[in-house]
């Protein structure tokens, strides 16, 4: 768990929610969070299948990387000892990408307080207070966010197309910080990843 329950609470000021309930509220918001970011956050070995960008560069999806054994981290990237093939078409070539297996993510911030990998703090934050807002019943607004009318008499609300509210998410909000780590595909058209 990236957010123990004593920094939740040294963060939050909670000192009323079980020790259950609080961790199970910061697994909860650090999904919601990776789903946000389209990245997983927590520091774990991981294999992903990656398209190699122009320059020979691999772009992992968990990040700081901490290892990749054949690989040279650069900075967020990989790269190889060998250059890919020359015929390798970069653009729509799946099939034949790279498999790599690397460790690289975050890690709780006291379990090791030297750590350059320590996760940052307004991403800690933001995990607390997500999972705090979880906890709360939510007060409706006058007005429901993403509502294109409202009506008062038989209280109706009508939503723009596509757009449908989560009440589970309701009040959690992430910092200008914490979405600037959002995955961002960097060239090429690389294959569909998940992780696990």
């Amino acid at each position: 768990m990236l957010v123990t329950v004593a920094r939740y609470r040294a963060i939050t000021g909670d000192q009323v929610t079980g020790d259950e309930a609080v961790s199970a509220r910061i697994e909860e918001a650090t999904e919601l969070l990776e789903g946000e970011l389209g990245r997983p956050l927590e520091q774990a070995e991981r294999t992903e299948r990656m398209q190699p960008t122009r320059d020979g560069l691999l772009w992992p999806l968990a990040t700081p990387l901490v290892a990749a054994e054949g690989y040279t981290i650069d900075g967020h990237a990989l790269r190889g000892s060998t250059p890919f093939l020359l015929g390798y078409d970069f653009i729509s070539d799946t099939t034949s990408a790279p498999e790599v297996t690397y460790t690289g993510g975050w890690l709780e911030r006291t379990a090791n307080p030297s750590s350059a990998f320590r996760l940052p703090v307004h991403i800690e934050r933001d995990i607390a207070f997500a999972a705090q807002a979880l906890g709360q019943t939510p007060t409706p607004l006058a007005v429901p966010a993403g509502a294109s009318s409202v009506s008062l008499g038989d209280a109706s609300v009508t939503f723009k197309d596509g757009y449908h509210p989560d009440p589970a998410d309701a009040g959690v909000s992430w910092s200008k910080e914490t979405l600037g780590y959002r995955y961002r595909r960097v060239g090429g058209y690389p294959p569909a990843r998940t992780w696990a």
